[in-house]
Formats: structure tokens, C-alpha cells, sequence
């Protein structure tokens, strides 16, 4: 088929004194028919080549068996309970399961697959909160695999749904049980807001179980700003209210805690801290145990510590705070964890986990030895339990979950991934080269031993770089039909990104964020000029934030690659902040309405710096029709822009996922269908035919 041709609009925007285009405006109004028409037309053209790709039957074998396996369990525990999600093999969506430990009795509460069957579509499970006790639970459901979950109730002894429902359009959060189990405090939007705007207005209520969520008293947010959003849990004793602000409405980000305590109805919410503010972003990120308010700052700490205060003394301010947890130059503090009297911290060193304990005081006690060099979880465990878990994976190591018994300290493996396909000879190395601007950029290679660094592996070079996200070494089964054909796979760990505190991350942000793109460029470029590929066999790939990455580089070096995966992009900065959540990116990209900043913005954004009668490389856009984090306009737009203005042969598709979210469809089944199209899609253009 031929590229279909889209309409163009005349809409020109006049924004601090200077005229831009925005020819394909009308694309933004997905639910017209007009809109689902020119959809439906694109589809045509996209499945017109996508479905005669070579190696789609011979890959589409290959991801059924890397996926089609059973999953492990990453055990909650709680009250002599663990709660945990798991998908079988023959399953495509994880289910909820309870394990009694004293009978060793496993049963389903929540199954997404029967709950699917019925609807006659997909429907996901969210997140969930277990009571306590371990009597009662919330779970999120969604419809369509996006931020809006409708909120439900269970019994967990009869597993009966409770008649309370808080519905998805209020984006309600799961929850914190009180003690008495009358009830519990959660985050929702307030009812009747302006259109746009259903994302904002988030505050703290109290639900009382058996009467309609109308009738939930607001605890939390009277006076807060619309963009800025608590939430707050009830610590394990029943004691006390934790509340956390966390506020995207000034020029960085940054957050408030607030305590109340709830022995008397009549006391007051009291601040922990409250309006610090800094250059860069300032977090207070707390838990209450023993007494003390247990606190991870990076302010005044790029790297991170851990701080405490007693209760009692919150109201002597930042003197009464002691540091348990110095900061460190090498260590990026990235998640701590209290349970009885020991502390487990764990850290990020040259983009690896390690993990420690200590003393509730601060004392070293030991590092938890991984199996290798990769990604690692905190301690899950009960505020005065007698175990903990922990996951860990890396390139060459399957997801496992390890047990910690805080009796005798002896850690034990309690389940890995199985996977059918060898990883022995998997190898990963990370390099550091020289971006731009002289600083210094990490990248890990995957690929198969005995590699030939003879410029002609086909390469793809993943990238995110933004609000402070880290992309660390894990086992990732969809690369590996890649590295069986003696590809590489990069990861490339750019500044905008977490992988080394505030500074890195300060680094890509607003008036910055062209590191972010030029950190990309030279990985692609040391790439080539090491010889482990050429610019014809190297695709460039990444989503949301990254879906703006690949986009600004593929317009500002549209001979670098040949082929780009862009997935849910951002890819229109002057109008990203009008729609869903976006607003809370400002922090991160600065805002178009800043007169200092719209021409910076204009200068990168990608729909904006397409060029006519430009040899663009083969793009897949990738996006979902019901995405409330990324309005999809965004990529449609893209896609109409691009396959305008390009004068190459390589082709420009758009893949639309129906009835999906942000991250795709969840269920198995559509995302080997997806994987298969991206996949034969990389395959095709880099000359993969073995």
C-alpha cells in the first residue's frame, strides 16, 4: 500500500511574538470519527508490511516459549499470610493469591483471566493493600491497562467482594487500613473538576467500609495546588498517619511530610518539614518505626542519607534530626527499609545494586552478597516480622527471589525464573565514553561470548534519560532472539536519568536536556567508531521520555541510524503539559508558557524540527489508544509528520494498541504480538536473516 495521506490543518499558534505551525492539530481529538477513520487507515498501511516481515512466524515460535513460562512469587507477608501476583504459563494476566503459612493452603482471590473471560476484553489487575491482619484487601481493576483503576474491596477469609466501589475516573490510590479495619485512608481526585484536568485535584480521604465513597471524608489537601499530590499510610501500631506532598507545582519538585496521631480524633495534622526549597529537586521521603521517623533526603545530599527523628521531637525542626546513614560519594542511596531492629539500605555503585544492613542507629553489620553484578530490591518484610525478600536479576541472570531469615541471618534462594533457553554464554560489559561536553557516560553491552568486533553486529542502543529513572542490568527475554543472531544490545545510561544522584539528573532537565540527546548521539557514535557496528545495521529505541529521546535524535541526526522504535512519545513540547498529567513534567522540561523557555523547547521538540524532503530512517511509532499518561495525539501527529516530510524508502508505521495504557497491553497474548512486530520490524531493517 501506499503512505495514506493525512489532512492538513492551518492552524498556526502565535506564542511569545512568534508564529508555529501545528498543521495536524485535528489528530488530538482521538474519539472523533474523523480521527478513528484516519486510524483505521493507518492500521491498513502499518499491517499492510508489518505482516510480511520475514521471521515473523520463526520469532513469534521463539517468544511463546520465553514467555509462555510460570511465574515466580515475590511474597507480601503479613499476619502469617503471604499475598503475592503470579502468572501461570497457560495464563496471559497475573492473578492475586493468598498462602496460608500454618496450613500451606494457596488459593486465588483476585483472577484477571476469569474476570477477562466474562468482560470479554482484557482487564488488569493494579496494585493492591492488604489490611493489618490480613483480612481485608483493596485492588485496583482497569479496563483498559491505563492509570484508571476502579477500586475494590475484598473479604480475604470468604473472598467475597465488599458493594463499595471507588469508580476509576477519580484515579483513587489503594490505600492504608486503619487498625480497627473500619476503614481505610487513600488518595482520589475531588468529584466535578474542569475537563482536563482529571489527573489533578488529588487529595487524602477516609473511607469507611460499607458506605458509598460519596459520602468520604477529606483528610488531607483542603488548600493544596491542583498538580501537587499526597498520599499517606497508617504505620503498623495503628499509632500514627504518615502523610507525604509531593509537590510538582513549583519550578522543582520537591516534598512535605506531615504526621497525625491518631490516639485522639481531635489532634491536628502536624509537619514534619515543610517549604524547603532548593536549586534542584528536594525529596523527604519517610517511615515511622519505634518511635522515630526514619528519613531519605537527597537535600543538601545529592547522593542521598538517611535521617532520623523521634516523634516526640518533630516539632524541634532540622536540629533535632540525627544522620544515621551518611552520605557517600560513590554510593547512590536508593531505598531503605526498617523492620525489627535492623536497617537495610540499598545502594546504586556504577549502576549496580548492592545491598546493606545495619543497625536502626546506623552501625554497619554486613553487605547482603548478590550473585552478581545487577539489579537488586529492598527488603520486603513485616514492620516486626522474623523474614524478609528481596529480588535480583541481571543480563544473564533469571528473576529470582531470595528469603532472608532475620532469626539466624541465613539467606536462601526461594524461587528463580526458569527459562528454556541458556544464558551461560551471555556476556555484558560496561564501558564509559566521552559525551559532547567531555563528561564521562556508562553504557552496558549484552551480547553473545565470542563476539567479533568487526563493525557489521547489528546493534540496538536503548536509552530513557529522564526524571531522575534509573535503567539498571535485569533479564530481559525479549533481546534474546537478538543476541542469539549475534546482535548487541546497549543500554546507554544518560544524564537526566537517577544512575547518580541530583546532579546527573539536574543535568538532563530543562535548559540541559540537550545533554540528554547528545549523550545518545555519541553512544551511537562510539558505537560505530569502535567497531561493533555501522549505521546501517543500528537501531535506536525508547518510550515515553525516551519516545522524546529517539525523536529529537532522529531529527537532529537522521543519518545516524537506520531504524528507530518510538514508543508512547512525547514528542510535541509546546503542548504536552495541556493534556492528562502533564503539567507534572514541567519540573523536569520547563514549561512553553515561560517566555525564557519556549524557544528551547522549540529548538528540540521532535514534531517540530521534522524537515521536508528529509531522508528520515525506517520508524515504528508505537502507542496506545486509551494512554492517559501520554496523550496518543502526540504520536499520531508524529507519524502524519514524518511520513510527509520523509523522501527515503524506509518506511514510517504507526502500531496503535486498542483498549491499552501507558505501558502497552498487559496480558500475554498481545504483547508477543507486539514484540513480534517490533521485533521483525529491527530484524528486516538491519539485515538479520539468521
Amino acid at each position: 500500500m501506499d503512505v495514506p495521506e493525512t489532512k492538513k490543518g492551518n492552524v498556526v499558534d502565535n506564542l511569545h511574538g512568534e508564529s508555529v505551525a501545528d498543521p495536524y492539530r485535528w489528530l488530538e481529538e482521538v474519539e472523533t470519527d474523523e480521527v478513528q477513520t484516519w486510524l483505521d487507515k493507518e492500521d491498513l498501511y502499518s499491517r499492510s508490511i508489518l505482516d510480511n516481515l520475514p521471521k515473523r512466524d520463526e520469532l513469534r515460535k521463539e517468544f511463546e516459549s520465553l514467555f509462555r513460562e510460570d511465574g515466580i512469587e515475590f511474597p507480601n507477608p503479613r499476619a502469617g499470610y503471604y499475598f503475592f501476583v503470579k502468572r501461570k504459563a497457560n495464563e496471559d494476566l497475573g492473578a492475586l493469591y493468598v498462602k496460608n503459612l500454618a496450613s500451606g493452603d494457596t488459593r486465588v482471590l483476585v483472577d484477571p483471566n476469569k474476570i477477562s473471560k466474562e468482560k470479554g476484553y482484557p482487564v488488569n489487575l493494579g496494585g493492591y493493600s492488604i489490611s493489618k491482619d490480613a483480612k481485608f484487601i483493596t485492588y485496583g481493576l482497569s479496563e483498559n491497562a491505563n492509570d484508571k483503576q476502579n477500586l475494590r474491596i475484598m473479604n480475604v477469609e470468604t473472598g467475597e467482594n465488599l458493594k463499595d466501589i471507588i469508580p476509576g475516573d477519580l484515579y483513587p490510590a489503594t490505600g492504608s487500613f486503619s487498625l480497627d479495619n473500619k476503614g481505610f485512608w487513600y488518595t482520589r481526585r475531588k468529584e466535578n473538576v474542569r475537563k482536563g484536568e482529571e489527573k489533578f485535584h488529588k487529595k487524602v480521604f477516609y473511607h469507611t467500609l460499607g458506605t458509598s465513597y460519596k459520602e468520604d471524608k477529606m483528610i488531607f489537601g483542603q488548600n493544596i495546588e491542583k498538580e501537587d499530590v499526597p498520599s499517606a499510610y497508617e504505620t503498623p501500631d495503628g499509632k500514627y498517619l504518615l502523610i507525604s506532598l509531593h509537590i510538582s507545582s513549583d519550578p522543582t519538585r520537591r516534598t512535605e511530610l506531615y504526621i497525625l496521631d491518631l490516639s485522639s480524633p481531635e489532634k491536628e495534622i502536624v509537619p514534619i518539614i515543610k517549604s524547603i526549597k532548593a536549586n534542584a529537586d528536594a525529596y523527604f521521603l519517610g517511615e515511622i518505626h519505634r518511635g522515630f521517623v526514619y528519613i531519605k533526603t537527597n537535600f543538601n545530599a545529592p547522593k542521598w542519607k538517611i535521617q532520623r527523628v523521634a516523634v516526640s521531637d518533630i516539632n524541634k525542626g532540622l536540629g533535632a534530626w540525627e544522620t544515621v546513614i551518611p552520605e557517600h560519594e560513590n554510593r547512590l542511596i536508593e531505598d531503605f527499609s526498617v523492620t525489627g531492629n535492623k536497617l537495610f539500605v540499598l545502594t546504586l555503585e556504577n549502576v549496580h545494586s548492592v545491598l546493606r544492613e545495619y543497625t536502626l542507629e546506623g552501625e554497619f553489620k554486613r553487605e547482603i552478597l548478590l550473585p552478581t553484578l545487577g539489579s537488586s530490591s529492598c527488603i520486603n518484610a513485616e514492620a516486626e516480622g522474623n523474614e524478609g525478600f528481596f529480588t535480583f536479576s541481571s543480563f544473564a541472570y533469571p528473576p529470582a527471589v531470595f528469603r532472608i531469615d532475620f532469626s539466624t541471618d541465613e539467606i536462601s534462594m526461594y524461587q528463580q525464573q526458569k527459562v528454556e533457553v541458556s544464558t551461560y554464554d551471555v556476556e555484558s560489559s560496561q564501558i564509559w565514553y566521552e559525551s559532547k561536553d567531555k563528561t564521562n557516560i556508562p553504557m552496558f553491552l549484552v551480547y553473545k561470548k565470542g563476539l567479533k568486533k568487526d563493525g557489521k553486529n547489528p546493534t540496538v542502543l536503548y536509552g530513557y534519560g529522564g526524571f531522575n529513572i534509573k535503567i539498571l542490568p535485569s533479564f530481559m527475554k525479549v533481546i534474546i532472539p537478538l543476541l542469539d543472531r549475534g546482535g548487541i544490545f546497549a543500554i546507554a545510561n544518560i544524564r537526566g536519568g537517577g544512575e547518580f544522584g541530583t546532579a546527573w539528573h539536574t543535568a538532563g532537565t530543562k535548559k540541559q536536556k540537550q545533554n540528554t540527546f547528545d549523550d545518545f548521539i555519541t553512544a551511537a557514535e562510539w558505537l560505530i567508531k569502535n567497531n561493533y557496528t555501522n549505521s546501517n545495521q543500528l537501531t535506536i529505541s525508547g518510550a515515553s521520555n525516551g519516545g522524546l529521546l529517539v525523536g529529537a535524535v532522529m531529527t537532529q541526526r537522521p543519518e545516524l541510524v537506520k531504524a528507530v522504535i518510538m514508543g508512547v512519545p512525547v514528542v510535541d513540547m509546546l503542548r504536552y503539559h495541556l493534556f492528562h498529567g502533564g503539567r507534572h513534567w514541567i519540573p523536569d522540561w520547563g514549561s512553553p508558557e515561560d517566555k525564557d523557555m519556549f524557544p528551547y523547547l522549540l529548538s528540540y521538540s521532535p514534531y517540530h524540527n521534522v524537515k521536508e524532503s528529509t531522508k528520515y530512517p525506517a520508524t515504528l511509532i508505537i502507542t496506545s489508544d486509551q494512554d492517559d499518561r501520554v496523550h496518543p495525539g502526540q504520536a499520531f501527529k508524529m507519524a502524519a509528520r514524518l511520513q510527509e516530510a520523509n523522501i527515503s524508502n524506509s518506511p514510517i508505521l504507526l502500531r496503535v494498541e486498542r483498549k491499552a495504557g501507558h505501558s502497552g497491553a498487559v496480558d500475554v497474548s498481545r504483547y508477543i504480538d507486539k514484540a513480534v512486530d517490533e521485533w521483525s520490524f529491527i530484524f528486516s531493517q538491519l539485515g538479520i536473516n539468521g
